[in-house]
């Protein structure tokens, strides 16, 4: 219950998913064994309510010629209909590779399932569609739209802004009367135009950086999708990097970073990414020599967004344009279109025993101090949680 006496809470729904191997593979010919039916990462669908499960190990065909010949089966299943089961297929690198994260597109955007590999292979998965983006799409149906590779991430996720509605408290006087589209519908809108619907991922690296990549805003229904990244911009957490991290759009836009620095393992710090390199330079996209100087920091074109939003979208239509006025063929993702820069905006101490964090320091292991911490999606940013062992 939020605010006021606190009311019981009914309990928590939990999918018990239970995958069950068919008599027989005629394409294959194989068994899976029990192991893949564990695993690894589950994300669920509000909009779809689907839930995307990994399995925890890879599989090999045994036919394949490709090379790597592994395999990662993820299954698509509603709890609601559980005999319409479908299973697709990322690629791995090794037979030790998993799918560390794997996360639904935010409920306002297009819908993509995004799906990281340990080994830092990032594809984006869609459902072809010939019809308007609101049409219903066939579930069993999916396809790669977009993937490329990184280093080692801490976390890897969407980014969406604030949701401009508000749900009523539980334990409104008024809750109880209303239908569920009245609780949900009825709240005021809060402008979120700092940061538009689009596609965008930021990856946070064990390193001590962060990059980001998003599809071509708004999307062009006629043209394969294209995609553009960032440079790395330097968190400044140290020369071990940071052993947890999460990144979050705030109320008035900007994007937040809060990280754990491995060699202080007690303290969060959070960082904000900005448009540039930083103190006061000029950031430049990767163009010919003979092409006018970039957009600068702040576009008029783009007013209304935050910063960071305006400067990409900005860069993304002056490098398109700057490809239609040469007639020169651009490839469908254009890597380092913007570089970007990381200032610290506040930091606290979660507590730790001396010697834990003694120990943790000495052995310069994933071991005692915070080692997760997370975002309140529904705060804005101005609320965290850490995880801390001891």
């Amino acid at each position: 219950a939020a605010g006021g006496a606190q009311l019981a809470s009914s309990p928590a729904t939990v999918f018990r998913i239970r995958l069950k191997q068919p008599p027989a593979s005629l394409k294959y010919k194989m068994r899976v064994p029990e192991l893949c039916r564990n695993f690894s990462a589950v994300a669920w669908c509000g909009k779809l309510n689907a839930i995307a499960c990994a399995s925890e190990t890879c599989a090999r065909i045994p036919s394949s010629n490709s090379s790597p010949p592994f395999w990662i089966p993820i299954h698509i299943l509603n709890p609601e209909r559980p005999t319409e089961c479908s299973v697709f297929n990322v690629r791995a690198d090794s037979p030790r590779d998993f799918v560390q994260f794997i996360e639904w597109s935010p409920t306002s955007c297009p819908r993509s399932l995004l799906v990281a590999n340990f080994h830092g292979r990032i594809t984006i998965w869609t459902q072809p569609t010939k019809g308007p983006v609101n049409l219903v799409r066939d579930s069993s149906s999916w396809q790669c739209e977009h993937e490329w590779r990184q280093d080692l991430s801490v976390v890897t996720k969407w980014l969406s802004g604030i949701s401009p509605y508000r749900w009523l408290p539980a334990n409104s006087s008024t809750s109880n009367l209303k239908t569920f589209e009245e609780k949900f519908l009825t709240q005021h809108p809060q402008n979120s135009a700092g940061w538009p619907n689009m596609l965008c991922v930021c990856s946070v690296f064990s390193s001590g950086s962060v990059q980001l990549h998003w599809s071509q805003w708004p999307p062009q229904n006629s043209a394969q999708p294209r995609w553009f990244s960032t440079s790395k911009g330097l968190l400044g957490a140290g020369p071990s990097g940071i052993m947890a991290a999460d990144a979050i759009i705030t109320e008035s836009g900007a994007l937040h970073v809060a990280g754990v620095p491995l060699v202080n393992p007690s303290t969060v710090v959070v960082w904000e990414v900005m448009p540039g390199l930083g103190n006061g330079i000029q950031a430049t996209a990767k163009i010919n020599a003979t092409s006018p100087l970039p957009p600068s920091l702040n576009p008029p074109s783009w007013s209304g967004f935050a910063p960071l939003a305006a400067y990409l979208f900005s860069l993304q239509d002056y490098l398109v344009s700057e490809a239609a006025q040469t007639r020169k063929q651009i490839d469908n993702e254009i890597t380092e279109a913007a570089s970007i820069h990381c200032c610290p905006v506040s930091n606290f101490s979660a507590y730790v025993s001396p010697e834990a964090a003694a120990q943790s320091a000495t052995t310069t292991t994933w071991g005692s101090g915070v080692t997760s911490v997370a975002f309140d999606p529904t705060r804005g940013g101005g609320v965290i949680t850490v995880v801390i062992v001891e």
